[in-house]
């Protein structure tokens, strides 16, 4: 995908989590996880001088701590930090939004799964011990 065609799309997803996030939905979190996944495809396609492409830096790990994806934003934040041709600038701030997914997460470095697959798992595990009883056999644990 071309860079022409990532501006609308990232417009449109920053609009779209706004708005979620003013309604209090529960789509908030993921819709911030797009913009940041958006925003990294910018980056990936603009050098760290260019103005854009520091925009988009920026706005990946913003938004990956707004979906409160703090690995995510942490791991976006060393990989454009380590940069060459960053500008002082933006790696100052890469730096304070470390200190933020610090603060955000006590110290800790913590992973976020995404609810549906949880959702999706539980539902399987479900399924698999209802299969089990209805054989008559006694389930198998460890």
């Amino acid at each position: 995908m071309d860079i022409e065609s990532l501006y609308p799309l990232v417009t449109e997803s920053i609009r779209r989590a706004e708005m979620l996030e003013d309604l209090g939905a529960p789509g908030a979190t993921s819709a911030h996880l797009d913009v940041s996944l958006i925003e990294e495809k910018i980056a990936d396609s603009l050098p760290a001088s260019n103005p854009e492409g520091a925009i988009a830096r920026r706005g990946a790990v913003r938004a990956a701590l707004a979906a409160k994806e703090y690995s995510r934003a942490q791991s976006l934040a060393a990989r454009y930090t380590a940069e060459s041709g960053i500008a002082a600038e933006l790696k100052k701030e890469m730096s304070s939004l470390f200190e933020e997914v610090d603060r955000a997460t006590d110290g800790r470095n913590q992973t976020r799964y995404p609810k549906a697959s949880t959702r999706y798992g539980i539902a399987e595990i479900r399924r698999v011990t209802r299969a089990w009883l209805q054989q008559g056999e006694p389930f198998p644990i460890g």
